[in-house]
């Protein structure tokens, strides 16, 4: 009876007075499903995930009162600062959590005081090899599809990263506040129309359609390789970074600012940059983490996979995202719009 009384009476520290569900808003397939058990089976805390495969539609909910529906949000480190100085996120960094200086300092100071690294990346090109008579290296083999590729070719639907693609497929800075250049980008994005599938997030499209997928090609975030190959069953779907350089990210988590950071909340972000766990999500979802503790767990093979390691040439290639000012992101929105009524 005594030792009976003693495991109960663990348990009760254990568990915490009032259980809290943890309302997170972030990409498909970015959490897996084994962390999540173990969150809840060590804390007492859920996690309920409200999915978006839109950032377009993720910021327009960040900047109105739908925010406050969530208590973590998936956001890129420049949309962090950006929204971070207009008041909209609570300041994490304040709440002294646990296991934060296992993220590397880069990521940390990418995410600034209101984010938590999560996660990193390049952005590049998915495209099926048994498809592909030639090998896909350019941004042009995108926004002008071989023959092979038209009609099933998916082109991201993002005010940055879609811009971004026709600066760098044209040799510029993806950047550019000049106008010309621009315009530049808007007609080659304008031609590409006529050969897609869709614009969208590849994970989305082959999450509903599944071995149905018309899918050979798409515009794609380092990470997300190994969903397209799960949930259509074709192995053959490769990812590269293009020769012209592409988009380096860290996404972070942020909080909503106007209510307060529940103890649930807390708890998850602390157990999620666990080394051990933060290794766990990142392998089991195949992406590149934050965590430099993470890394030294790593798996020979998880550490030289190219597509979550790029080498220094990639990395040489890449940049990083920054702050548009406002009229350029209003430009950039309108250039993205004109081409969303073409689908």
């Amino acid at each position: 009876m005594k030792y009976m009384l003693l495991a109960l009476f663990s348990a009760i520290l254990v568990a915490p007075l009032y259980a809290q569900e943890v309302k997170i808003y972030i990409w498909d397939h970015y959490i897996s499903d084994q962390v999540v058990r173990i969150f809840n089976e060590r804390t007492g805390h859920t996690v309920k995930q409200y999915l978006y495969d839109d950032e377009v539609a993720r910021d327009a909910i960040l900047v109105n009162e739908q925010a406050g529906k969530y208590d973590l949000i998936l956001v890129d480190n420049a949309n962090t600062v950006s929204y971070t100085k207009l008041g909209l996120f609570a300041p994490l960094s304040a709440l002294s959590l646990k296991n934060m200086d296992h993220n590397s300092k880069k990521s940390r100071a990418s995410c600034g005081g209101s984010g938590v690294p999560f996660a990193k990346g390049t952005m590049g090109i998915a495209y099926r090899t048994s498809i592909s008579p030639k090998k896909i290296d350019s941004w042009n083999d995108l926004l002008q599809p071989p023959q092979e590729h038209r009609g099933s070719t998916m082109m991201l639907k993002n005010d940055i990263d879609t811009v971004a693609i026709a600066l760098l497929a044209r040799g510029l800075n993806p950047f550019t506040s000049d106008k010309q250049e621009l315009k530049s980008a808007y007609s080659l994005l304008s031609s590409q129309s006529q050969y897609l599938l869709a614009y969208g997030h590849p994970v989305a499209y082959v999450t509903e359609h599944g071995s149905r997928s018309k899918l050979t090609m798409a515009a794609l975030y380092a990470g997300d390789l190994q969903n397209l190959k799960d949930f259509t069953g074709q192995q053959d779907w490769q990812y590269i970074v293009p020769k012209e350089g592409t988009l380096f990210f860290v996404d972070c988590f942020v909080a909503p600012a106007g209510k307060p950071v529940l103890q649930g909340t807390k708890a998850f972000l602390e157990f999620i940059n666990e080394p051990e766990i933060a290794y766990m999500n990142a392998q089991d979802m195949w992406f590149s983490t934050t965590s430099q503790s993470a890394l030294e767990k790593a798996s020979a093979e998880y550490k030289n996979d190219t597509e979550i390691s790029p080498d220094k040439s990639v990395l040489l290639r890449s940049y990083h995202y920054r702050l548009l000012s406002r009229e350029q992101v209003v430009l950039r929105n309108r250039i993205v719009s004109m081409l969303s009524t073409r689908e």
